[in-house]
């Protein structure tokens, strides 16, 4: 995978294409089908839904050619369970995936894309973010599954993400000169924070970054739809456009999505556009769960018989819409938190949310969900009928999907050596002090002091932080932002303290567990890295390729070279494009070989340092290791050239300050040798031990001689 920035200005979206020749479609094949999703996008954003404030031009003109939904619910605030619902057609409860991080879809469910393709369909997907990556297991029944998004960093904070002219502009490659029928899956995550809009939209949007994304998204597509059209293939092509989730934008205390499940979050556009179907807009409680049968109907094809939704066309040509209960979840904050489930039910304008503290809305009378009517009403009945369709749905088949992808993981990571035992028991009672409502106002002062430290009140910060401890313990976001405060002070023995405490109170907790992993390895406490990995039995440590590249890295500096091969080839059996792990990979063969003077060994390392750059040429390490191997094969020309790179992508490596420097030197190259040396010894000679400093001394004499 490739690393992006999202840029002010992308080329791709000004660009209009035609699809070339080989796209005709004969007059009796099957429709394309093109599925637009695009992240975190409020229904009320768009123009077609109503809104005023953010111009929406491309999806308005879609919806006039098609059928709008205007009651359509995801059963989930969160990407990866949504985006399995769309492509499986069936609820979480079946499917088995509850939030983000703790689950990866079963390659044995049936998918959309497998069933088009088993028709004869050309198979694509262009996915803009993390979340959606090809490890949580949504590539069954794709040819191409591009998820060339850029690479998701140790212990970030936010996903990495391209821009949609840039997911376009590869859907649109895969798009020139194929032969009809395809299913194309485009899935944009531009609206998603943190909200940085490129420019015009920046400036138009200032007040409003959030509707600048939304904005900048339908301009993107506006490129994919126009070169559908001067193709021609758009009055033969099925467009279903729809949002993972929706965004709270600060209503009900909640600045983003994942903790509840109001209507903000929950409710999405659907707009379906067919060639030469109905068009309008209808009411009517509909659901991602309906997208798979309303294709295959739309399309001319069998409909599965595991399919929980209902085929939309019936309510297209205006058929009045059946009764029906939506089942509902927000389990990020139990799988990732501890905190109390919430799950629920819409039947009609009645919307239950169980939870330690119970609500009931009528979303018809009160769509902003203001007034809680729980209070006043016997809730025994919709306890019952949540609890039935739990019952009904909870199949065995759930239970298997998620654990047979987990199975499967951790079986190829088991033959690869030791893998952990699995997390204890979680917690099975919750009370009012548990409920999401309780527990959010801690979270958004915790998310505070964090605002507090990038504006460079670290004191304010602290107290905030130790205030929100003082209340509960048991805040995970509070221990992780108190350590970042003392990291920043330089003050590690303090944030390793916190993280103990965290550890100790939040044992199962992942935030916790990667901060303090970043923080022992900051301090240089290798053999603490490995304890801490060692004696942790978390399941999303046995999936995440960082943390085993971090543990090879700690098993690089305890001298344990064959423990640290294992876990680098663990981190990229999970990500064969993990250009860090690649490279140290690299850089542990290189270091055998020099230790052996083995020629097969130095070949291994350039090859790996080799695939890092070309999975991410902007990774500099892998620049200054391939560097390394090709002067040890004595290509001096080449590893100057390598080096030259590194320096170029990262001024402040010390690695390729220092070889470069070397390299010039030897080349005759004194001044440019002396002026890189002299820069590695302002950055680095007060760390460096008596006898390197001694001779990088020795070194910058010796460029300085004329």
């Amino acid at each position: 995978m490739k690393t992006r920035a999202k840029r002010a200005a992308v080329a791709a979206v000004a660009l209009v294409l035609a699809l070339g020749p080989g796209a005709a479609q004969g007059g009796g094949a099957r429709p394309n089908v093109l599925l637009v999703t695009v992240d975190t996008l409020r229904a009320d954003r768009l123009g077609c839904y109503g809104a005023t404030a953010v111009r929406t031009p491309v999806v308005d003109a879609l919806a006039r050619r098609g059928v709008l939904f205007e009651q359509a619910f995801a059963q989930t605030p969160t990407t990866l369970p949504s985006h399995a619902t769309i492509l499986l057609g069936v609820g979480p409860l079946v499917h088995g995936v509850h939030d983000n991080a703790n689950f990866v879809v079963s390659p044995e469910c049936p998918t959309l894309a497998g069933h088009l393709k088993s028709a004869g369909y050309a198979t694509a997907a262009v996915v803009g973010a993390y979340p959606l990556d090809s490890r949580f297991g949504l590539t069954s029944g794709f040819d191409l599954y591009d998820d060339d998004y850029g690479r998701q960093k140790f212990e970030q904070a936010t996903y990495v993400e391209r821009p949609a002219g840039d997911v376009v502009a590869v859907a649109l490659d895969w798009l020139w000169g194929r032969a009809a029928p395809w299913f194309l899956w485009v899935h944009l995550f531009d609206p998603h924070a943190p909200y940085a809009p490129p420019e015009p939209f920046r400036s138009e949007y200032g007040d409003d970054p959030y509707g600048g994304e939304v904005a900048f998204a339908d301009q993107a597509l506006g490129t994919l739809f126009e070169a559908l059209e001067r193709s021609g293939q758009a009055d033969r092509t099925l467009i279903v456009l729809t949002a993972d989730h929706g965004e709270s934008l600060g209503e009900h205390g909640e600045e983003t999505h994942g903790f509840f499940a109001y209507n903000a979050t929950l409710r999405v556009p659907l707009i379906v556009a067919a060639p030469g179907g109905p068009r309008g807009r209808r009411a009517g409680l509909v659901s991602h769960v309906d997208i798979f049968p309303t294709v295959c109907d739309l399309v001319g094809l069998k409909k599965p018989g595991f399919l929980q939704g209902a085929s939309l066309v019936p309510l297209m040509k205006g058929k009045s819409p059946a009764a029906r209960t939506l089942y509902f979840e927000s389990l990020y904050p139990y799988y990732s938190r501890g905190w109390a489930p919430l799950t629920g039910t819409i039947q009609g304008r009645e919307k239950f949310i169980a939870s330690p503290i119970p609500e009931l809305y009528d979303i018809v009378r009160d769509p902003g969900e203001t007034e809680n009517l729980a209070g006043a009403t016997a809730l025994a009945a919709y306890q019952r009928r949540l609890d039935e369709i739990v019952r009904l749905e909870s199949r065995a088949s759930a239970a298997r999907a998620a654990d047979a992808a987990d199975r499967a993981t951790r079986e190829k990571l088991r033959s690869l050596g030791y893998i952990s035992s699995g997390s204890a028991p979680r917690k099975t009672a919750f009370g009012p002090a548990d409920d999401v409502k309780t527990l959010l106002p801690f979270h958004n002062r915790a998310v505070a002091a964090q605002t507090l430290l990038k504006n460079g009140d670290a004191a304010g910060a602290e107290k905030l932080l130790r205030d929100i401890l003082a209340e509960r313990d048991d805040i995970d976001i509070a221990y992780t932002s108190l350590a970042a405060v003392h990291k920043a002070g330089n003050r590690i023995e303090d944030a390793l303290e916190v993280l103990r405490l965290g550890t100790e109170k939040l044992p199962d907790n992942y935030e916790i567990f990667l901060t303090r992993i970043s923080a022992l390895t900051a301090a240089g406490r290798y053999a603490d890295v490995i304890g801490a990995f060692e004696s942790a039995a978390l399941p999303r440590q046995d999936l995440d390729p960082e943390i085993w590249n971090q543990l090879g890295i700690a098993y690089v500096r305890t001298g344990n070279a064959a423990q640290a091969e294992a876990a680098f080839e663990k981190a990229l059996a999970l990500d064969p494009d993990h250009p860090a792990a690649l490279s140290n990979k690299g850089t542990l063969f290189l270091s055998r070989a020099l230790a052996t003077g083995e020629s097969e060994l130095l070949e291994k390392a350039a090859a790996c340092f080799a695939q890092a750059a070309a999975v991410d040429p902007s990774y500099a390490p892998a620049y200054n290791g391939m560097g390394a191997a090709l002067r040890r094969k004595g290509d001096i020309s080449g590893a100057v050239a390598a080096w030259e790179k590194a320096l170029a992508l990262d001024p402040a490596s010390g690695n390729a300050l220092y070889n470069l420097g070397v390299a010039y030197l030897e080349q005759g190259r004194n001044a440019e040798a002396r002026e890189l040396l002299l820069r590695y010894q302002s950055r680095f000679a007060s760390s460096l031990p008596p006898d390197e400093r001694a001779r990088l001394e020795a070194l910058i004499r010796r460029a300085s001689e004329k």
